[in-house]
């Protein structure tokens, strides 16, 4: 047993708490004086998902299979929410009269969703809150499957061989120097948000994750060392002003190294499900829904308390009554396909 479930979990609260102030129109707090929480749990979710799906990958090498375990992982919990929020909750909080809603071109566009194409709003939901998005936490699933895809793409085409770990590790330090260096994304205004390079670092945090499991048999011998030498760079790019890549040459390590590491406690986190995911493609929809009903009136930490709970309740259905079946048919895959049920996704991923 290792932590990973516990990081997940953990991972997904910060991006609900995050959320909850923003919804709120409250002040987010930046961890580190720099990203917000939620933005700081979705990195976390990149790094977990490159780690793991490249040794998804290791262990069974075939594109088909890959992408199979991908979409059991992934469609079925956000099939499930998308089409809920499109006949349920939409209906119940639209402004628009039922026939209105229903004729309405933007309530069968938002099943687009379901091709990963980002539609935010439905028809009058939610327009008496503060942002009218209704589930402001999917935008970030695409751009995860993106990086599953380039990383099928690589190990299809050899490039995730034991041999080539050097010539990748290369590739991945010389993309992170662009993105944080060259490109600037700390302060490059192209990347700030809504603008359509928002979150284009993340892929970064992936790749982070997915050089940590190649090389991996190297930095477990002294963890340490590497730890030091992690913490003395980002050192030197803080004391440069770019705090941004101080974080990225610290955080990733960090949760891997913890994640592998078996916490009394914190390595059963996942005895009642996997509940991550849920909690991420639930908890801003939850969220909206009840500051619909309920206002500001009662203050962050009880909207907080009421969210959460809500939440844990729609994440512990979403994973024993849809994600966990989806994720028992990879046993059909073949032997060499049948990994445990909890491998593979981060999120979705998910948003900040």
């Amino acid at each position: 047993m290792n932590n990973f479930d516990f990081v997940r979990l953990m991972a997904a609260l910060m991006v609900l708490s995050g959320h909850q102030y923003a919804l709120m129109f409250l002040l987010e707090p930046r961890p580190f004086g720099l990203v917000t929480m939620g933005t700081l749990g979705v990195l976390v979710f990149f790094v977990l998902s490159g780690y793991l799906v490249a040794q998804s990958w290791r262990r069974d090498p075939h594109p088909w299979r890959f992408a199979v375990r991908r979409f059991l992982r992934i469609w079925p919990g956000l099939g499930v929410v998308v089409v809920l929020t499109t006949f349920v909750v939409g209906p119940v909080f639209t402004e628009e009269s039922l026939g209105a809603y229903f004729q309405d071109a933007q309530t069968w566009k938002y099943l687009e969703q379901l091709g990963l194409i980002q539609q935010p709003d439905l028809p009058g939901v939610f327009h008496g809150n503060v942002w009218s998005v209704v589930n402001g936490s999917l935008w970030t699933i695409p751009l995860e499957v993106r990086w599953y895809a380039i990383l099928m793409v690589a190990g299809a085409c050899g490039l995730l061989s034991a041999r080539l770990r050097v010539p990748l590790l290369t590739v991945v330090v010389a993309y992170a120097f662009y993105m944080f260096v060259v490109f600037d994304v700390q302060r490059n205004p192209a990347a700030a948000y809504p603008k359509p390079g928002f979150g284009c670092e993340y892929g970064c945090f992936f790749c982070y994750g997915v050089v940590l499991f190649h090389w991996q048999s190297a930095w477990a011998r002294r963890p340490l060392l590497l730890a030091a030498c992690l913490g003395a760079m980002a050192s030197v790019a803080a004391v440069l002003n770019y705090s941004y890549l101080a974080l990225y040459l610290v955080l990733p390590f960090v949760v891997i190294w913890f994640g592998n590491r078996s916490t009394p406690w914190l390595s059963r986190a996942g005895r009642y499900g996997d509940l991550s995911y849920g909690i991420y493609i639930y908890a801003y929809l939850v969220q909206q829904s009840i500051i619909a009903v309920i206002g500001f009136r009662h203050g962050y930490a009880l909207t907080l308390l009421i969210s959460l709970l809500a939440t844990l309740a729609c994440a512990y259905a979403s994973w024993h009554l849809v994600e966990k079946p989806a994720l028992g048919l990879k046993h059909h895959l073949t032997a060499a396909g049948s990994a445990d049920v909890t491998e593979g996704t981060s999120v979705s991923s998910a948003t900040p």
